[in-house]
């Protein structure tokens, strides 16, 4: 498994977040509830319904580009995954450990065999200082080709090259800062508007694109 990188396979086993545990010896079950959201972010697919193991969570199939709300889910090992609702048939799982009390946000996206998976992450839970708030971002878009992209905030560097599926950490920023993100090596820059952002609150971009050029975004509020 290659550090921080996704394994390009329908079923995945996330080794940082949605923890399955690398050693040979069981692990200890979770007990108790965890949360978790789903996020469409397969360029042009289907809608999906999402289920863990047995249980339909999704009360109406989520379209591209779309995200859930919370669901309250049991803690511990299990498996998810994916329905598509025109085919009727599922798309894609991942298994893992939840912990009780946490919270995880989980993406049907497409990887780079061009085949259809799941990736989660976990949501930090620690409240943005005032005047601040805090965002993490996600490349898990094929169409860039595997040019990482840049991301500053105002004329500081913030990633100087986030590359498909790296694990995402948090930023804390002041309120009112505005972003901007570029394929890296290329002169188009996409702008996030300050006012994307409120003081307090935490977020996660997810970026795509149709020509491998501009940088579209997509903001998931994690409160």
């Amino acid at each position: 498994m290659r550090d921080k990188y996704i394994k390009p396979l329908a079923i995945i086993v996330v080794a940082l977040s949605l923890l399955c545990s690398c050693k040979k010896e069981t692990p200890v079950l979770e007990d108790g509830k965890a949360k978790v959201r789903f996020v469409n972010a397969y360029l042009n697919a289907d809608p999906q319904e999402f289920y863990q193991d047995n249980s339909k969570l999704t009360n109406h199939a989520i379209a591209y580009g779309a995200f859930s709300d919370y669901f309250d889910v049991n803690a511990g090992r299990s498996t998810f995954w994916s329905n598509n609702i025109v085919e009727n048939k599922a798309t894609s799982a991942i298994e893992g450990v939840l912990y009780g009390e946490n919270v995880y946000t989980l993406f049907y996206y497409e990887n780079k065999d061009s085949k259809p998976a799941m990736v989660g992450y976990i949501n930090q839970k620690n409240t943005p200082a005032i005047g601040k708030f805090k965002v993490r971002f996600v490349n898990l878009a094929v169409m860039f080709n595997d040019k990482p992209l840049v991301i500053k905030n105002v004329n500081s560097l913030l990633l100087d090259g986030l590359g498909f599926g790296v694990t995402p950490t948090y930023f804390e920023l002041s309120v009112g800062a505005e972003l901007r993100i570029n394929v890296k090596d290329q002169a188009i820059a996409t702008a996030i508007p300050p006012a994307s952002f409120q003081d307090g609150k935490t977020y996660l971009i997810w970026f795509d694109t149709v020509d491998g050029i501009t940088v579209d975004y997509h903001i998931v509020p994690q409160d």
